[in-house]
């Protein structure tokens, strides 16, 4: 999803969705919520790797400021890539 917030690659996640039926209203809306969840669990797996405060600082530093996007400014941008 990463590719979302990246005006290079944008088409890329347009096509993604493009992809899918026509979603539902509660689907479109809850989809930046459910993206958001998906970057965070990057963040809560850093536990996992064999150097956990190096991989947890890493994670925070880069899906932070994709989840405060894709919660702010990116649900009209995937609201525009679902045609709604």
């Amino acid at each position: 999803w990463a590719i979302l917030s990246n005006k290079d690659t944008y088409y890329l996640g347009e096509g993604f969705l493009q992809g899918y039926n026509e979603l539902t209203y509660e689907e479109k809306n809850i989809l930046p919520i459910a993206i958001a969840r998906a970057s965070l669990f990057f963040i809560c797996t850093a536990s996992f790797i064999s150097n956990p405060v190096i991989e947890l600082r890493d994670q925070v530093l880069k899906q932070e400021p994709f989840i405060n996007w894709v919660l702010s400014k990116g649900k009209e941008e995937i609201k525009k890539m679902c045609k709604m």
